[in-house]
């Protein structure tokens, strides 16, 4: 469908043809009273029926409430001979998209841009919407280079409307979420993911997983791990890979708890491999020549003008010792407040299994020094920075592809490890089901094993969203030990781990409980863990504003 110059819409009057794409065509348009240049999007995407415009309408209007420097202002909306079309803001720096093909941009840009785009995700997380397909082409540029989010909203627009098909994947491949891509539930973690995937491309000028067709890029955001940044760009340091595969990590709670916590990091782990490297110094004394002489050697009697020779020299051997005995002291009192300030390291559970969950935690670290948990075997990364205290605690989330038996966790610094502790994993305990009685055993011949099948717990919640301050929730658990009290624990970051209610597992397995969300939590992503004495399962939710 177009539209010609001049036809009216609403207030606005088409001026001309700016571009097509995915979502539709989009014009430029001027409203003459308030002398002000918009664009109009004419969602083409979206069928002409009752149902798809009413969704439109509801979305609209949820997008046109958003206000923040960072994400594209909704002038008005409406039909046009039966198509939807939206009116927004008109930004006319170009693209995040052609800024980045025209040539890498230094550390500081990077962070700028990034920051802004955070700030407008957070911004619309808070308010419970998710964008669903951020990439470079929908975040604009001021001409001070402030970027703007455009688009919000829309692909969940098309994923709605009745000419798309059941289970297709809707969005940009080289940007999607593996939970986008195998058609799960998408939650703010997707957009986190997508700015991820742009940080990535952004300092090492190729996204994650270049150079495939599409099938083959969406099968790698599910099931590959992408190589780190410091492959592709050395300079980049052990640290910046750590703070972006959190961010592309698959599980969505694994990923960073909010757009700016990613950003905050990332600008952290950069300077830290830009500092400059500092070795100290240390000045060695001269040695001491020997004053006395050796045991078996027979020193002659000294004349009588040597006497006072004798007592001077008397003097300066006492002097060396009283000297060698404060150095002595001073080395024992330096030796002790060392051993004070060495960093302790603690785990909050072990052992433990594939897939739990640990609170790393650390004393006596330096005061708001940035660093990394190493989890060894395989390597896996979490960046952390201390309190004013010198305090750390970090979450970490044990691989499920990760072997039994002895693992070792670090915590490191500058290019040194400074405490490390060993994490015990254990093999999944196996439920069997007995043989019933009088059945005959059944034999296994020797060249074979008994190879139980584990039954994993999990959890179902009454929602995937709860409000802030006041909200509540129901927890439905499956797989647990019978008749064993069940914990419901609320987990979120480091600052809220707060056991919110107890149940009793059934005779079958399952139990259900109700909680309220704790006064310590924020807006953003957490997650409910509920254990028995056997084991425990996790699920993630959001907290927003407005529940």
């Amino acid at each position: 469908m177009s539209i010609g110059t001049g036809t009216r819409l609403g207030q606005y009057e088409v001026q001309d043809f700016l571009g097509q794409g995915a979502m539709g065509v989009v014009y430029r348009a001027y409203h003459v009273q308030l002398a002000r240049t918009g664009a109009v999007k004419v969602m083409q995407g979206i069928a002409p029926d009752a149902d798809s415009i009413a969704r439109f309408r509801r979305e609209a209007q949820a997008i046109a409430q958003m206000r923040h420097p960072n994400i594209l202002n909704v002038f008005d909306f409406g039909e046009h001979e039966g198509t939807p079309y939206m009116i927004v803001e008109y930004v006319p720096g170009g693209s995040l998209a052609s800024r980045m093909r025209q040539g890498p941009m230094d550390h500081t840009s990077v962070i700028d841009t990034l920051t802004g785009i955070a700030r407008g995700l957070d911004y619309a997380h808070s308010l419970g919407i998710v964008h669903r397909d951020v990439k470079p082409a929908n975040v604009l540029l001021e001409k001070d280079g402030t970027p703007v989010i455009a688009d919000f909203g829309l692909v969940k627009l098309l994923q709605s409307a009745s000419v798309s098909m059941s289970g297709v994947t809707t969005g940009t491949p080289a940007y999607m979420s593996p939970e986008q891509v195998t058609g799960s539930p998408v939650g703010p973690a997707a957009d986190r993911y997508s700015l991820a995937t742009i940080a990535y491309e952004m300092l090492t000028g190729a996204i994650p997983f270049d150079g495939e067709g599409v099938l083959e890029v969406l099968y790698a955001h599910v099931h590959r791990d992408p190589p780190p940044p410091s492959l592709r760009r050395p300079d980049l340091g052990r640290r910046v890979d750590g703070v972006i595969l959190r961010g592309l990590a698959k599980e969505p709670t694994q990923r960073w708890e909010s757009c700016e916590a990613f950003v905050t990091a990332l600008r952290q782990a950069l300077t830290g491999a830009a500092a400059p490297a500092v070795e100290r110094t240390v000045v060695m004394a001269p040695p001491l020549k020997a004053t006395r002489p050796h045991p078996y050697q027979s020193a002659p009697a000294a004349p009588p003008a040597a006497v006072a020779a004798t007592r001077r020299s008397h003097r300066t051997r006492n002097t060396i010792l009283a000297a060698a005995g404060v150095l002595l002291l001073l080395t024992v009192l330096l030796l002790g407040v060392a051993a004070l300030r060495t960093p302790t390291l603690a785990l909050s559970t072990n052992p433990v299994q594939a897939g739990d969950h640990v609170v790393v935690s650390a004393t006596r670290l330096p005061a708001n020094q940035a660093g990394e948990v190493e989890l060894y075997s395989p390597v896996q990364i979490f960046p952390f920075k201390s309190d004013g205290s010198g305090n750390m605690s970090v979450d970490v989330i044990i691989p499920r592809d990760i072997g039994a038996g002895d693992h070792t966790v670090r915590i490191c610094w500058n290019g040194t490890c400074h405490a490390q502790a060993t994490l015990h994993v254990t093999a999944p305990v196996a439920l069997v089901t007995p043989t019933p009685s009088g059945a005959p055993a059944a034999t296994q011949s020797p060249q074979s094993s008994a190879s139980p099948t584990a039954v994993q717990r999990t959890l179902a919640l009454s929602s995937s969203r709860i409000k802030v301050h006041t909200g509540t929730m129901t927890v439905k658990g499956f797989h647990f030990t019978p008749g064993q009290t069940v914990t419901l624990t609320f987990i979120q970051g480091s600052t809220t781990n707060k056991n919110v209610a107890t149940a009793t597992a059934g005779t079958d397995g399952t139990f259900l409980q109700t909680y309220t969300i704790p006064s310590t939590a924020v807006v953003g992503t957490a997650y409910i863990r509920a254990c028995d004495a056997s084991g425990c399962a996790y699920a993630s939710l959001s907290v927003t504003a407005t529940g």
